[in-house]
C-alpha cells in the first residue's frame, strides 16, 4: 500500500492516517518486509531508515488431480480458447480498457475462436452490470462473466483456460498471475504486476491498460501465437514460478529473515538497508 498509486486513491485520508500512527508503526519494526525490488524502491523512498527484506509471495504448485469443469461450461463453446482474468473486479485491475480492447478485436477474437471469461467479485455487481449493457447493444459477445472461484473450482479454471490476463495500474505481487503461470498459461500482464522476468523469460506479454488502443495490440499478439509459441511461453512460465516463487524457497528466505532479526544469524543477502 506505499506504491504511489495506491497513495494518491483516498489521498487525504491515508495522508492523516500516515501522520497519528502509520509511520509511527513502520518506524518501530526491526524489518520492512516486502514483496518486490519495486515495492522495495517505493519503501525506501519513504526515508524510513529501516532495513527492508525482499521476499516474495509463495506459490502452490498445481498437481495433476483431475478438473471439473469451468464456471463457462454452459456459456463458451467447447473447443473455445479461453483468455482468463481471475481476481478481484476493481478498477485499479485494468478492466474497464480490458473490455475495450476486447471489443476492439471482436472480430478477430471470434475469427481465432478467444473468448475472454471474467472471474470474481467485489464491485457490488458493477462490472456484470456494464457487461450486461453492452450485450444489450450487440457488444462483447464473446465475454462470460462468472463469481468468486477458490480451490476445485479455481483450479478447474486454470487448467480450462488458455491464457490469463492481469493488465492492471497497481500491484504489489498479484497471486492470480503467479498462479496462472505455475499452470503454464501464457499471460499478458502490466508491468505493474512487478514480475519484469516474466517478459524476460519469455512467459508473458505486455498489457499495459493506459490506452486501451496498445492494449488491443497485445491481444493481437496473443492470438496470433502459434501452438509452439504458446507451449514454449507456458514452459518458461513455469519454470520461472518453481524457479523463484515455490514455498520450499520462500520458507527458507522467512526462516533466515527471523533467524537475523533474533540475533541468531548474520543479515540474509535479500535484506537491503
Amino acid at each position: 500500500m506505499l506504491d504511489p498509486w495506491a497513495l494518491v486513491h483516498s489521498r487525504w485520508k491515508k495522508r492523516l492516517a500516515w501522520s497519528l500512527f502509520e509511520r509511527r508503526a513502520l518506524l518501530s519494526a526491526r524489518c520492512i518486509h516486502v514483496l518486490t525490488p519495486a515495492e522495495a524502491a517505493d519503501t525506501d523512498a519513504l526515508d524510513l531508515g529501516r532495513p527492508i527484506a525482499v521476499i516474495p509471495n509463495g506459490v502452490s504448485m498445481p498437481t495433476t488431480a483431475a478438473a471439473g469443469p469451468p464456471p463457462w461450461v454452459n456459456t463458451i463453446p467447447t473447443g473455445s480458447s479461453v483468455l482468463l482474468y481471475l481476481g478481484r473486479f476493481h478498477p485499479k485491475k485494468g478492466l474497464v480498457p480490458l473490455l475495450k480492447a476486447w471489443q476492439a478485436v471482436a472480430e478477430e477474437a471470434e475469427r481465432h475462436g478467444w473468448w475472454l471469461a471474467l472471474v470474481g467479485y467485489g464491485d457490488r455487481g458493477v462490472l456484470a452490470e456494464q457487461v450486461a449493457a453492452a450485450k444489450a447493444k450487440g457488444e462483447l459477445t464473446r465475454v462470460s462473466l462468472h463469481g468468486p472461484c477458490f480451490d476445485e473450482q479455481k483450479h478447474a479454471c486454470f487448467t480450462a483456460a488458455n491464457a490469463f490476463v492481469l493488465p492492471s495500474f497497481s500491484e504489489g505481487l498479484p497471486m492470480a498471475a503467479l498462479e496462472a503461470m505455475a499452470y503454464q498459461l501464457p499471460s499478458l500482464l502490466s508491468t505493474a504486476c512487478n514480475i519484469p522476468e516474466a517478459f524476460s523469460s519469455g512467459a508473458a506479454l505486455p498489457a499495459e491498460p493506459e490506452d486501451h488502443v496498445i492494449l488491443a495490440k497485445s491481444l493481437h499478439r496473443l492470438f496470433e501465437l502459434s501452438e509452439t509459441e504458446s507451449a514454449a511461453m507456458g514452459s518458461a512460465a513455469h519454470a520461472l514460478v518453481a524457479r523463484g516463487y515455490s514455498w520450499p524457497r520462500v520458507a527458507e528466505q522467512t526462516r533466515q529473515l527471523y533467524d537475523w532479526a533474533l540475533g541468531y544469524a548474520e543479515r540474509p543477502g535479500f535484506v537491503e538497508g
